[in-house]
């Protein structure tokens, strides 16, 4: 509304009185350069009157420069302040003569639309004490004449575009108190004259590319109470010299590069409450200095090389609120003296090597909301004390050598909402007291030893709880009946690897969120639960392993799994022939955008869960520790299912995995198999097919594992493409087959197959996305998931999706090896991988 009275003024007729002002004059030609985005022809200021607004202003008697909307006049009438934040300018600074403001000591043009360089006529304006010109598109160089400015006091030229480096000059500027230059695109070093800013308070250089060391003259800077150093290319070591800054309260500098030891001088910053080092390369033992700094109330060195013990000295951060050492190489037992901080509400040590048992003192923490302590090697029982955390909301423990019972005292924290405690070595019955966290939103159990009944409260939680994973224990009885809310937000069910029996409940339909839902190696009976395809979200479907059995009546859903990735029925009784239109409108199968915007595993917006799966190739049991979204799977093996293979599977042009091996079928392998141009493997083995193998499978670049074997086929063998690579054990048991890698020549009067012209091109642009590592995994452990790891690299540029293979026999327990902390410009795996055969 003020800028609308500032140019009506500007445009009416009673500013030609004070036309011969120099400061009018400026001000209407800086008016006349300025754009309207919508019509390039108009001045941004050009706009039309509002009657509510042409009131305000007195035409009989004219209005003086010192009333304009932005302008403030000093007692003599001259220009003191201009203040034009926030009011659509669109424009350069080209052509505003910065001369015809001596006077000038605030000009605020933050917040606009300004684009171009910073003129280095900005020099005449030297009464300014205050200059924001942050939140514009200005680009090019600071100009060091800036640095002749010595009254400024503010200096803010933050989220803009400005590029090159940053002058010894501005050095110069011994009355700055405020600098503010970060979201840019500065680089090159910061420079050491900075450290001339002796009245500095605060310095923000963050989100840009400056290299090279902390100037150790910051440590000059007597004043200083905030320096942000984040995400930049520092490197080198901290300056010893910040230990001076005895008045500093916030020190960040995560997200770059820094090595070496921390200083024990930091010990000295007995004003500090904020300390971020993270993401770096910072090595050796935490100074036990730190522990003087009382009034820290945030202390964060995540994702570093650290080691050594937690110091006992740092149980005298009285005031502390948050403790993060998580992903270093931390050793030794969590030190008891951490239970003195009664003001601590949120406590990460994980992935590092901690081992002894957990403190029963910690159940002191009275104001501890979340403690994360996954990935080491805490073994011993759960504490009872733990239970007098009232205010806790996320216990996370997973992935340690935890033992013993889950004490019944756990059910007096009421605001629990995460409690993570799989990949332990648990044991005993789920106490019932468990069934009165009424918040609970995550329960993760999974890979323990726990036994007896799975309780029926879990499925009244289903109003709040999204994860119930209890996979790999011993529960026995039936799958919860009391799924009946629906209104629930359960979005993953995973009973795998129990003794369940029963049948799969039909309250699960209530479950309109789900999906992920996992119940296979069970003793499950009963008929294929049709009405689970009307579940809309449902992506992953796992009931291998149990003793299901019938056939696959025609559904009356009209887009029956509209969602479904993953189908898993393996090792179970089915009989009849394949489910053809469920082929058919498998959608989720049939077509990938790589472009499509969103998560690339499934749960993304879980931070404290992932969602795994198991899926057998070759024989080898292959845990999926995180699910990538593109990734499809369709195993019917090891079921009575006879007739042949429909040619609808053709459709799904997505799939990766296909295995209907162990079964009856029979005719032909169907021509349009060659659509699949994702798959990796491709089991028809152990059933009665005749036929030729097509020779279009042979374009299938991605083809890692194939096993025809057992089968009456006949014909030669395919030639060219990944087939050249598969060894005689894929073809064998099939009499009439013939031709490489087989010994049984086809005659001269039989010519080898091969791809068919042109069909190597279709997958170029695809298969220039791997790198010659992903192919070497693929060929040396024999596995398709190389591939796929390949295939990620070009989906993503970066090699996230990780598997661990592990044989049916190696023990549950197993601990997968432990990932390195990323670099500044490194992005490193999300998981692990760990290869056994």
């Amino acid at each position: 509304m003020g800028l609308l009275i500032f140019l009506l003024i500007l445009t009416s007729s009673s500013i030609q009185t004070f036309a011969s002002k120099p400061e009018a004059n400026a001000l209407l030609k800086w008016k006349t350069s300025l754009v309207n985005r919508n019509n390039p022809r108009l001045s941004s200021w050009a706009l039309a009157p509002d009657n509510n607004l042409t009131g305000t202003i007195n035409r009989n008697t004219g209005a003086t420069l010192c009333t304009w909307y932005g302008v403030h006049c000093d007692a003599r009438g001259n220009v003191e302040k201009l203040k034009l934040s926030a009011s659509r300018l669109n424009g350069t600074l080209d052509h505003f003569t910065f001369s015809s403001f001596s006077s000038l000591t605030h000009l605020e043009l933050n917040m606009n639309n300004i684009f171009g360089s910073i003129p280095v006529e900005i020099r005449y304006l030297t009464k300014l004490v205050f200059l924001d010109l942050s939140g514009n598109q200005f680009s090019g160089e600071i100009p060091k004449e800036i640095g002749m400015l010595t009254g400024l006091k503010t200096l803010l030229l933050n989220d803009n575009k400005l590029d090159g480096y940053i002058s010894q000059e501005l050095g110069n500027l011994g009355n700055l108190v405020k600098v503010n230059m970060s979201v840019n695109f500065l680089k090159g070093s910061i420079p050491s004259s900075l450290g001339n800013m002796t009245k500095l308070s605060e310095l923000y250089l963050f989100q840009n590319n400056f290299s090279g060391l902390i100037p150790p003259e910051i440590g000059k800077l007597g004043s200083l109470r905030m320096l942000n150093l984040d995400f930049n290319d520092l490197s080198g070591s901290i300056p010893p010299s910040l230990g001076n800054l005895s008045s500093l309260r916030v020190l960040n500098a995560y997200m770059n590069k820094l090595s070496g030891r921390i200083p024990k001088e930091l010990g000295y910053m007995k004003s500090l409450t904020v300390l971020r080092i993270t993401h770096n390369q910072l090595t050796g033992p935490i100074p036990a200095s730190l522990g003087n700094l009382t009034k820290l109330k945030e202390l964060d060195f995540h994702e570093n090389l650290l080691s050594g013990v937690i110091p006992p000295e740092f149980g005298k951060l009285e005031s502390l609120i948050q403790l993060s050492f998580s992903h270093n190489e931390f050793s030794g037992q969590i030190p008891v003296s951490l239970s003195n901080l009664s003001t601590l509400e949120q406590l990460y040590l994980n992935d590092n090597q901690f081992d002894g048992f957990l403190p029963k003192e910690l159940g002191n923490l009275n104001s501890l909301v979340e403690m994360i302590l996954v990935k080491n090697r805490l073994n011993g029982s759960i504490p009872d004390s733990l239970g007098n955390l009232s205010k806790l909301e996320q216990f996370v423990l997973h992935d340690n050598h935890f033992s013993g019972y889950l004490p019944e005292t756990i059910s007096k924290c009421e605001k629990l909402k995460y409690l993570t405690l799989s990949n332990n070595s648990m044991a005993g019955p789920v106490p019932k007291s468990v069934c009165k966290l009424r918040s609970l939103q995550i329960l993760d159990l999974g890979n323990n030893g726990f036994s007896g009944p799975v309780l029926q409260c879990f499925g009244n939680f289903s109003h709040e709880l999204i994860v119930l994973d209890l996979r790999l224990n011993h529960f026995q009885g039936n799958v919860p009946q009391t799924f009946l809310n629906q209104s629930n937000n359960l979005r993953s069910l995973n009973l795998n690897g129990n003794r369940l029996q029963g049948s799969v409940p039909g309250t699960l339909i209530n479950c309109r969120n789900l999906e992920v839902l996992d119940l296979g190696n069970n003793m499950l009976t009963g008929a294929f639960p049709l009405w689970l395809d009307t579940l809309p979200e449902l992506q992953v479907l796992v009931l291998r392993g149990n003793k299901l059995n019938g056939t696959f009546h025609t559904s009356n859903t009209k887009t029956p799994f509209p969602k479904l990735r993953i189908l898993d029925l393996s090792s179970n009784e089915f009989t009849g022939i394949l489910p053809s239109k469920y082929f058919t409108n498998f959608k989720a199968m049939t077509g990938i955008d790589r472009n499509t915007p969103g998560a690339l595993y499934m749960g993304g917006n879980l931070s404290m869960y992932e969602d795994t799966i198991e899926l057998v190739v070759k024989g080898l049991r292959l845990e999926l520790e995180r699910i990538l979204v593109v990734y499809t799977t369709i195993d019917l093996s090891v079921n009575k299912f006879e007739g042949e293979i429909p040619n609808t599977i053709g459709h799904l042009t997505s799939l990766r995995l296909l295995n209907l091996s162990h079964n009856s079928l029979t005719g032909q392998i169907p021509n349009n198999l060659r659509n699949l141009k994702f798959l990796e493997s491709l089991d028809l083995s152990s059933n009665r097919l005749v036929g030729e193998i097509p020779l279009p499978l042979a374009s299938l670049n991605f083809l890692a594992v194939v096993n025809f074997s057992q089968n009456q086929l006949q014909g030669a063998i395919p030639q060219g493409g990944q087939f050249n690579t598969f060894e005689n054990n894929s073809f064998q048991g099939n009499n009439g087959l013939c031709g490489f890698p087989l010994t049984k020549s086809c005659g001269d009067d039989v010519p080898f197959s091969h791809i068919p012209e042109g069909d190597e091109d279709d997958d170029s642009n695809f298969f220039n996305g791997f790198t010659w590592e992903s192919v070497a995994i693929g060929y040396g452990f024999g596995m398709l998931f190389g591939l796929g790891i390949g295939w990620l690299m070009f989906y993503t540029g970066r090699p996230r999706w990780v598997i661990r293979i592990t044989d049916r026999e190696q023990s549950r327990h197993g601990r997968r090896s432990r990932k390195r902390a990323c670099k500044r410009n490194q992005l490193s795996p999300i998981t692990n991988a760990s290869f056994s055969p």
